[in-house]
């Protein structure tokens, strides 16, 4: 199919979702999944099916002057912090719950600022002060070691830690990752067994599908080992997770990366080990921003997703290559068995002079801004909204068409 019809289509099936209403407010049996765009951060914030609440990572870049490339602006505005427009939103779309804002889980994929502040201010710091965040998850911060996760993380580690004892010290929760659990961020108030939040990857370990077994995918033996743990990165040791509901599945690995097919480093290639293991996924948030050594062939294929939405706030994503990676499967445009249309891309923040750059491809991708997965009783359909993150009240200015799950 030639890249101007796919254009044309794209346009047509815009044009026709667009709405000016707002996303009808959550209601027990539905899974919301809202990709918070702040233009500062990763940001994550669900609605379980029995009203469970749950967030993945709060960043906050901070100073973005000293970039070399376009970022977006800071969203809705400048005048509150990254944190504070979450604590808002949060709070907005948790009033069919009348909880406050509660929030019963936080998991942290890893230590890099986008994904939980720098400098001891911002974030995930800032958040809990706003928030009741009534248990925080992380990858754990001993972890190669406790030396080493803090020469990793030495601008955002200390100040994180200094927030993880002030819970403590109120009798908030923390737990390590447990790499096989279904029980770390189970339901809260009215368990159900078509809902399954499950724990596949983090610090080098996958789950093998038997209990709470892991493998290590970092080979080697002694100091062979440590020099290939050491390799691996902050990205690429992020906490995985699965969500699961009826037919319906989503992927959020953090900032797992992938490599070359003529890698001379195998195990750095996290997300194909991971995206081998979980196969046919519905709905994923692209490993690493979509950046170029991240959601590459062999991951996309393995999971054949049908919609990808990209976390992103400046111009390196996503890139070219794994742009159409996403929309097109991971099947290159001119072999006999590419598919007769693309899949939907979605981006909460996408800076124009990228938009440019992606010439075509950019101009498949919807408007930007709050992305919101909506998954109904059961889990056997699904929609895609997208919100105006420039406004207060949250305006719909994009949706799906009923989708299925497979």
């Amino acid at each position: 199919m030639k890249i101007q019809c796919i254009v044309l289509v794209s346009a047509l099936i815009i044009s026709a979702c667009r709405g000016t209403d707002g996303l009808t407010p959550w209601r027990e049996g539905y899974l919301d999944i809202h990709q918070i765009s702040t233009g500062r951060g990763n940001a994550t914030f669900m609605i379980l099916p029995d009203g469970t609440t749950m967030m993945v990572d709060m960043g906050d870049l901070g100073d973005t002057s000293h970039f070399r490339q376009e970022v977006m602006p800071a969203v809705p505005s400048s005048e509150k912090s990254p944190a504070q427009w979450v604590a808002e939103y949060v709070k907005h779309f948790c009033e069919p719950l009348g909880n406050g804002g509660k929030v019963d889980y936080m998991l942290i994929t890893h230590y890099d600022s986008d994904h939980i502040g720098i400098h001891g201010k911002g974030g995930v710091m800032e958040l809990d002060s706003l928030l009741h965040i009534e248990k925080i998850v992380d990858r754990g911060y001993d972890y190669p070691t406790p030396e080493l996760a803090m020469q990793m993380n030495r601008r955002t580690l200390p100040g994180y830690l200094r927030t993880m004892e002030a819970r403590a010290a109120r009798g908030l929760g923390y737990e390590k990752f447990v790499v096989g659990s279904d029980t770390q961020f189970a339901l809260r108030s009215r368990p159900r067994d078509d809902f399954r939040i499950r724990n596949i990857y983090a610090n080098g370990q996958l789950w093998t599908g038997e209990g709470f077994q892991t493998r290590d995918i970092v080979i080697g033996e002694g100091e062979e080992y440590q020099e290939n743990l050491k390799a691996m990165n902050e990205n690429r040791l992020s906490c995985t997770i699965n969500i699961s509901y009826g037919d319906f599945d989503y992927h959020s690995g953090g900032d797992i990366q992938g490599s070359s097919p003529n890698s001379t480093r195998p195990w750095r290639n996290v997300e194909k080990f991971v995206g081998e293991f979980i196969g046919e996924t519905d709905v994923v948030l692209a490993n690493h921003h979509a950046y170029s050594d991240a959601m590459y062939e062999p991951f996309v294929k393995a999971v054949t997703p049908q919609v990808c939405i990209i976390p992103v706030w400046d111009y390196y994503h996503p890139q070219p290559t794994t742009l159409d990676n996403m929309l097109r499967g991971g099947i290159d445009e001119g072999h006999p068995a590419v598919r007769d249309s693309v899949n939907y891309v979605f981006a909460a923040g996408l800076v124009g002079s990228n938009r440019e750059r992606l010439a075509g491809d950019g101009a498949l991708v919807p408007p930007d801004g709050h992305v919101v997965v909506r998954v109904y009783e059961g889990g056997d359909r699904f929609q895609v909204f997208v919100l105006d993150d420039r406004s207060l009240d949250y305006q719909l200015i994009y949706r799906t068409p009923m989708l299925k799950s497979r």
